[in-house]
């Protein structure tokens, strides 16, 4: 029994809350409830790992001085995630976003809103909870680099049972990814001091 604490602990210890900064820029001209929305699936994505999203709001309609905010250096934990209007012109227009990644992640990624607009009206999930989800997929990608899982948040492509899921609020990282990523960002917060 003087072992179970400390088993416990085991198990919590790797899971510490770490805090990932995401700098939107809104190129798509979102309303304050569908970007108040977004972030809100993000974060139920990211939270049941343990991970507190921190959001600057670089461009749109939630921006606030964003010269104080959003320029400067890009620290380790912090993620760019641009939202564009259009969809890239290639084979896969139904892709919703990419991150320009490595083994290790990377820093930028972009979610394409008419893509993800169309795959909700396929899925009838609400527009702005499944913009949500794939921004904190790309921003996963970002941590995690650029790999897909077998199931969860980081699925190479979503299906119907996902998108129940994600309707309520309920898709997120794997165990191991969320350990990953927990672990990514302590590394980085471990840096900054």
């Amino acid at each position: 029994m003087k072992y179970l604490g400390w088993i416990l602990w085991l198990g919590w210890a790797p899971c510490a809350a770490q805090t990932l900064v995401i700098g939107l820029y809104d190129y798509s001209d979102l309303s304050a409830k569908e970007t108040t929305r977004l972030t809100q699936a993000a974060d139920q994505a990211f939270g049941h790992s343990g991970i507190h999203v921190l959001w600057r709001h670089c461009r749109g309609v939630l921006a606030v001085t964003p010269e104080t905010t959003c320029h400067g250096e890009i620290q380790d934990n912090e993620i760019v995630v641009g939202l564009q209007p259009g969809g890239r012109r290639s084979s896969n227009d139904d892709k919703m976003g990419s991150a320009i990644v490595n083994a290790e992640g990377g820093t930028y990624a972009t979610v394409f809103v008419s893509a993800v607009r169309a795959q909700a009206a396929r899925f009838g999930v609400a527009f702005d909870t499944l913009l949500g989800y794939a921004v904190a997929h790309e921003a996963g990608h970002c941590l995690l680099g650029p790999g897909h899982s077998y199931a969860g948040l980081m699925r190479g492509a979503w299906n119907r049972k996902d998108a129940g899921e994600i309707s309520r609020l309920s898709l997120h990282l794997t165990k191991q990814e969320a350990r990953k990523a927990v672990a990514v960002l302590g590394a980085a917060a471990g840096r900054a001091e």
